[in-house]
C-alpha cells in the first residue's frame, strides 16, 4: 500500500523551485493575504538561502513595503526577511560577506527618488556603508 502512495507522490520540490514559487506569487497576488503568505514563505528559506531569496524576490519585499504600508503584521515580516538576508547563516552555502553590499545597492537603487509618490515619506533610503579596508 505504501508503495502505491510513493507512486503517486508529486515529485519534491528543490529549495530553489520553491523560492522561485514563491516570489511569482508575490509578484502577482492581488490579495494582501497571499502576499503575506508569499512572503512567510519566503521567510523561512531567508536564512539558509539569501542569495536565492534576494535575487528572486527582493524587489517584491522592497514593494511590499509601500503596497502594505498600513498592515504593520505584512511590515514586520517583510523586516524580518530583509534581516535575514542581511545576516545569513554562516553555514549556508550562499552565505557570503557580499551579500549585504549587494542588498544595499539594490535597496538604494529600487528607493529611488522617482519610485516615491507621496511627499510626505523621505524619498531616499540610501546610508552611507563604512567600508572597512582591513577584513578579509
Amino acid at each position: 500500500m505504501m508503495r502505491v502512495l510513493e507512486a503517486n507522490a508529486p515529485p519534491k520540490q528543490t529549495a530553489t523551485d520553491t523560492i522561485s514559487t514563491l516570489s511569482s506569487r508575490l509578484a502577482s497576488a492581488t490579495l494582501l493575504e497571499d502576499r503575506r503568505a508569499a512572503i512567510l514563505g519566503l521567510r523561512s528559506f531567508a536564512k539558509e538561502y539569501p542569495a536565492s531569496v534576494a535575487s528572486g524576490a527582493l524587489r517584491g519585499l522592497i514593494a511590499a513595503l509601500t503596497k502594505d504600508a498600513d498592515d504593520v503584521d505584512t511590515l514586520k515580516v517583510v523586516l524580518e526577511t530583509l534581516l535575514l538576508l542581511f545576516h545569513p547563516d554562516e553555514n549556508s552555502p550562499e552565505a557570503s560577506a557580499e551579500i549585504a553590499l549587494w542588498l544595499a545597492d539594490q535597496f538604494s537603487q529600487t528607493t529611488s527618488p522617482s519610485s516615491s509618490t507621496s511627499s510626505t515619506r523621505p524619498t531616499s533610503t540610501r546610508a552611507s556603508i563604512p567600508c572597512n579596508s582591513s577584513a578579509p
